[in-house]
């Protein structure tokens, strides 16, 4: 199932400095290539692992070998989210990442996501359907011994 995807961060809060901890979380994952172009107010940023292993295999024609990813640095009036926790507080968000084509890669992507909530907590995930997952949730599913692979289609709560 494809669709795009997002990852959501508070209103104020200084993204710019996170590129490159993106980046080394994705290296550590095996995507070592990389290109990024600054159109002003966001970076595309896309990522592939390199296309023969060590062996000299044939090229991995995978749709988890490659992502791309626009890092939007400048907040614009286009995605702002508010967003209303369990009590009731209300908090401004924006499109930090915006994620195309998620589709094959939700087992990629739920990786890249438990080690970005690690350093990035207060951020949040939004999934296909305009479901939110926040930290707590991820690390849910990726305990999980079992799990969909339409994850990200479906309500959190009920994973």
């Amino acid at each position: 199932m494809a669709g795009d995807v997002q990852i959501l961060r508070r209103k104020g809060d200084n993204c710019c400095r996170d590129i490159k901890d993106i980046v080394n979380i994705l290296m550590s994952r095996g995507f070592t290539n990389e290109f990024l172009s600054d159109y002003g107010d966001y970076y595309s940023f896309s990522v592939n692992k390199p296309g023969y292993d060590d062996d000299g295999r044939w090229y991995l024609d995978d749709a988890s070998s490659w992502a791309v990813m626009y890092v939007h640095i400048i907040k614009d009036g286009f995605s702002n989210y508010t967003v209303e926790d369990a009590s009731g507080q209300k908090t401004d968000y924006y499109r930090y990442i915006y994620i195309e084509g998620y589709g094959d890669r939700a087992f990629m992507y739920l990786n890249f996501l438990h080690e970005y909530f690690k350093l990035f907590p207060d951020d949040i995930f939004s999934g296909a359907a305009d479901y939110l997952y926040t930290k707590e949730d991820i690390d849910r599913i990726y305990e999980k011994e079992i799990w969909s692979e339409i994850w990200h289609c479906l309500d959190p709560k009920t994973l």
